[in-house]
């Protein structure tokens, strides 16, 4: 860069939103995704405060979303550039996750808690429905990387 703000070669380096306004709209779109990521990672922290000391399986969506934001923001800026193969195993791996943190939530009954979801919502208004508030993890928070690795996944792999 020269005195006046250019670089040598005369151009101006371009803003962050000038950088942001010339990605494709699937480029765009996953990274929101890793910016919504980022505040998943921040809630999960919060919400899985106590079963962190408990159990093993309480760090693996920590872990993995930690590995979504590093992993996943190198390779969205290498998109074109072999990026996009490694945002599809990401975004892939969220759905595995997903399906592994609704087993885990379930305590291995998915079905039976499907079934008390089912329950909750022919319940009255202002039933319990049979759970107690807070006694159960919620069985379809971890649907949340389902929704996050199925639209990753379409943003890398619509041309």
């Amino acid at each position: 860069m020269n005195g006046a703000g250019r670089h040598v070669d005369g151009a101006r380096p371009r803003s962050a939103l000038a950088r942001l306004a010339a990605l494709t709209l699937g480029e765009q779109v996953i990274a929101a995704l890793l910016g919504g990521a980022a505040l998943l990672l921040v809630e999960l922290r919060f919400e899985h405060r106590e079963v962190l000391g408990e159990t093993w399986h309480a760090w693996i969506p920590l872990g993995y979303l930690a590995v979504l934001l590093v992993a996943g923001s190198a390779a969205l800026a290498r998109f074109h550039r072999g990026g996009r193969r490694v945002l599809v195993t990401l975004f892939a791996l969220a759905l595995v996750l997903g399906a592994l943190g609704m087993w885990f939530h379930s305590d291995g009954h998915p079905v039976r808690a499907l079934g008390q979801i089912a329950d909750a919502w022919l319940a009255a208004p202002g039933s319990d429905a049979g759970v107690k508030v807070g006694s159960e993890p919620p069985v379809l928070a971890p649907g949340a990387f389902i929704g996050l690795g199925l639209l990753g996944l379409l943003s890398c792999l619509r041309r």
